[in-house]
């Protein structure tokens, strides 16, 4: 308790920065004068047709005299408009705002106080891109069919009809579809009615709980349905024609997850039932619309025969994480686009906490440790921001879906969690959902919660990660006087480009420990705060970052003590000291050369720790590689990476054996595609040799091998291995057969054929959701990185014309992320502003961020790691 009053008058100043809910004062580009209740919406959709037509009828309250109505549209036309009121309606017109994506509705007249109903019929378009309404083109058994779908959130339900679109506007929803009878329609609610007019259907649905434009959504399509109920709630999950049977574990999972989150946050799923749709292309990832939540097809569908590990741990992950948001997200509503993180932080804490439940065997909470790495990295740099960065206007709205919001938030959220205790943490969050149902949420009114249920200050600890950039380096000190042990820790912004920020301090929840005696919790709450922690012993002391977002380093001494014990370590603590180390090596703080001493520690084994340890490994060596291409280092960190590499693979071995976990499967393919570009000759001849068997017509490859052994093959595929690679992809019918050849075909070496591959890229082949990503896909294949970068840059507009606004931006960012040349991001940047102005900085800053990280690290330590890495190779070291 000393510890959390500790700067009290400070922690409590932090706080009052962070409001309750209160709508009128939410931040927004609408005002608060007009306020929706009720949307009754009629839309007549064909997916034959590259058009729509509609008519929404839209119960308002004007709650101040005004002279027009303000509301969002875009890509609307705008056919009738008229405003009822007591006893009269006035024929009103729509000024369009194209800028502000806006209407202004009006008469010249003033509008009084009062309730009204603004009637608009209107048309619009089906879009191409997974935004919107999108048109899916797929094939079923040779024939090609179509179905519509939607993809609303952030900001395109004002491409499907006019509205108040933005999270605070909460209104009911009517719905209304007429399509052709030969298609089934789906909404956010059951069916109502569904009435027979000649060759078209009029599908009507029940009427919605009051809820945010953004998770409106509609699909109108031929499907085949998987059937099932959980807690008197139906499901299903639809899928295109003759592909249900692969929604069998999505089903299992939703199950799981369903009666998961009823029990742990003690209050119900809200609505009457939950759909799921399979959607065979186009859409991008996966979204939570309450009652219909939409997923691209690869995400959601897993066929034992053809499917990785990857593919199945994916669905369970994507699944819990998006059921997650019925409640995060949709029960209780981000007050705006400035909170969202409310939304998918939540929803990436408890989606992996339901995944370790349920899966014990694949060591989520060390694998989540792998996953930060990442975003630890970029938010290390100078392009990062906080998780409540301020206002997010609607011109950049998509900045704020990053990995700073999901993953940091998660990681933010699960130091909370162990800081106020875990059964404090849970009642507060029921108190939350109860307190704020059918309603929205900030970051106060959470924090409220948390602190009424575990008696702390909580948002004292929160804001200072919530607010501010970056996280901290924990510099510790350890010290043995009179048999009593002290640990200093002195924190400081950590950064990867050397640049000292001694000013931010943060609220720092940390365990302790010493060999295998019980960790201990503290909190570091000072920028410089010593902590006895009781006699001395002879292991020594670790500060476990694994269960955190921070960095720790020690005095050199300490860390070759515990570099002494690392097999003795917990499995937790081991990690922790690989990622740390790595990372204060890729930082330039201490010697890259201290990583790879640690690595000295670790032989191959079959336990999970160890398996999840070599995939840090396989992790790092390749993003050490990309820094130190073309240096004199490259060709010894090869073939260090096959020495340290080859031996796990080894006792592994190639074949899948009954009962082997997934971390044994998921490394295997790893180390398989690894090796292969590492350039070691075995793996190479292996995977062409599985390769010429199914292509002959022998045994089809394991699908937990195919990822990896593609990848080789494609690698070093010829003229006639392309051919055949090419012709998979453009005959498969599954989604995530379409990732596996295209990534294939993107690690081709051979210029022409990588050329000819890029080509591919502006016809109708590739489809979109895979071709967003192409160019960083190939730009990978190191040798081919200056050629996808100058093939983005000269089919541009071409290319930026078949992907969605949010896809967009990593175009030319990906293409460049091959690059570890400082030059090569201030070309970036000059180039991204150039073709997409503002809209593509963010993307562009943090791609060039990263590209001026790998060039410090080869300007710094290719000669020295040629060297040290030439001799570890022989032996010598």
């Amino acid at each position: 308790m000393r510890v959390l009053m500790a700067g009290a008058a400070f922690l409590a100043a932090q706080a009052l920065a962070q409001p309750r809910f209160d709508f009128d004062a939410t931040p927004g580009q609408l005002a608060k004068d007009v306020v929706p209740s009720e949307y009754r919406l009629a839309l007549d959709l064909d997916p034959a047709k590259e058009a729509f037509t509609g008519v929404v009828e839209i119960a308002l309250k004007v709650r101040r005299p005004t002279e027009s109505i303000v509301l969002n549209a875009s890509k609307l036309t705008a056919s009738e408009i008229s405003l009822i009121g007591p006893g009269s309606a006035r024929s009103m017109t729509a000024t369009d705002d194209n800028t502000k994506r806006q209407w202004r509705i009006g008469d010249d007249r003033t509008i009084e106080v009062g309730e009204y109903r603004l009637r608009i019929t209107y048309s619009g378009t089906v879009q191409k891109a997974g935004e919107g309404l999108f048109m899916v083109p797929y094939m079923v058994d040779g024939s090609p069919a179509r179905m519509l779908a939607t993809q609303l959130e952030p900001i395109s339900a004002r491409t499907v009809f006019p509205g108040f679109d933005e999270p605070s506007f909460r209104a009911v929803f009517a719905i209304t579809i007429t399509a052709p009878t030969a298609y089934e329609v789906v909404s956010n609610m059951p069916v109502k009615t569904s009435e027979p007019q000649g060759n078209t259907t009029r599908w009507q649905f029940a009427p919605t709980p009051p809820m945010p434009t953004y998770l409106f959504a509609v699909s109108v399509g031929q499907f085949d349905a998987l059937e099932d109920s959980v807690d008197g709630i139906p499901l299903r999950i639809l899928t295109a024609k003759g592909k249900k049977e692969e929604a069998l574990y999505a089903m299992e999972v939703t199950k799981k997850v369903l009666t998961y989150y009823r029990e742990y946050f003690g209050v119900p799923f809200e609505l009457p039932k939950l759909d799921q749709i399979a959607v065979p292309g186009v859409r991008e990832g996966a979204m939570e619309d309450w009652g219909f939540i939409s997923y691209n097809e690869s995400n959601l569908l897993y066929n034992p025969a053809n499917s990785s590990i990857d593919t199945k741990q994916g669905v369970f992950e994507l699944v819990a994480h998006e059921i997650a948001h019925q409640w995060f997200g949709d029960l209780v509503t981000a007050a705006s686009w400035d909170e969202i993180w409310l939304n998918e932080a939540f929803a990436t804490w408890i989606g992996g906490k339901a995944t370790t439940r349920f899966n014990p065997a694949w060591e989520i909470p060390l694998n989540q440790v792998l996953w930060r790495q990442r975003v630890m990295s970029g938010d290390a740099g100078p392009a990062t921001r906080a998780i409540r960065s301020g206002p997010v206007y609607e011109t950049a709205v998509f900045d704020v879906f990053d990995a700073v919001t999901y993953t940091k938030g998660g990681a933010v959220l699960e130091m909370i969690e162990n800081h106020v205790g875990r059964e404090a943490f849970r009642r507060g969050l029921a108190a939350y959902f109860r307190g704020q149902r059918l309603s929205s949420a900030t970051a106060g009114d959470l924090w409220h919660y948390l602190s009424q249920a575990s008696g702390t200050d909580v948002a004292a600890v929160a804001r200072s990660w919530t607010d501010q950039k970056g996280y901290p380096l924990l510099q510790a000190r350890v010290t043995c006087s009179r048999g009593g042990q002290t640990l200093k820790l002195e924190q400081q912004r950590f950064s990867v480009d050397g640049r000292e920020d001694k000013t931010s301090r943060w609220q720092v929840p940390f365990a302790v420990s010493a060999g295998s005696a019980a960790s201990r919790g503290l909190l570091l709450s000072e920028r410089s705060q010593p902590f006895a922690i009781g006699p001395c012993t002879d292991s020594p002391l670790l500060v476990d970052s694994s269960a955190g977002f921070f960095r720790v380093q020690y005095s050199p001494e300490h860390l070759h003590r515990l570099a002494k014990t690392f097999s003795k370590l917990p499995p937790s603590a081991r990690l922790a000291l690989l990622t740390d180390t790595y990372a204060l090596g890729q930082a330039g703080r201490i010697p890259l050369t201290e990583y790879f001493a640690l690595l000295d520690h670790l032989h191959p084994a079959r336990d999970a720790a160890t398996l999840v340890l070599y995939m840090q490994v396989e992790s790092a060596l390749s993003n050490l590689h990309a820094a130190v291409y073309g240096s004199p280092a490259q060709r010894a960190l090869e073939a260090y990476a096959q020495r340290k590499l080859a031996p796990m693979l080894g006792r592994l071995t190639w074949t899948v054996t009954s009962g082997e976990s997934a971390v044994e499967q998921s490394l295997r393919n790893k180390l398989i595609e690894a090796l292969g570009k590492f350039g070691d000759l075995e793996t190479l001849r292996r995977s062409k040799a599985l390769y010429a068997v199914e292509r002959s017509g022998g045994a089809a490859l394991d699908p937990s091998l195919r990822p990896g052994i593609l990848a080789n093959v494609g690698r070093s595929a010829d003229a006639g291995v392309y051919s055949d690679l090419i012709n998979r992809l453009a005959a498969a019918t599954r989604v995530e057969d379409g990732w596996l050849y295209a990534t294939a075909l993107s690690r081709v070496e051979d210029p022409a054929l990588a050329r000819q591959f890029l080509e591919v890229m502006l016809g109708d082949t590739v489809p979109s959701q895979i071709a967003s990503w192409l160019p960083g896909m190939v730009a990978g294949n190191l040798k081919n990185r200056e050629m996808a970068y100058d093939f983005v840059l000269g089919n541009f507009q071409v290319l930026a014309g078949k992907h969605s606004e949010y896809t967009r931006p990593f175009l030319l960012s990906g293409a460049a992320s091959g690059f570890n040349d400082a030059t090569r991001a201030t070309a970036l940047i000059a180039d991204q502003k150039r073709l997409l102005g503002d809209a593509g900085e963010k993307a562009a800053t943090e791609a060039a961020a990263a590209i001026e990280l790998k060039s410090r690290i080869r300007v710094r330590e290719s000669a020295s790691l040629a060297t040290s890495l030439s001799r570890a190779t022989a032996g010598k070291r």
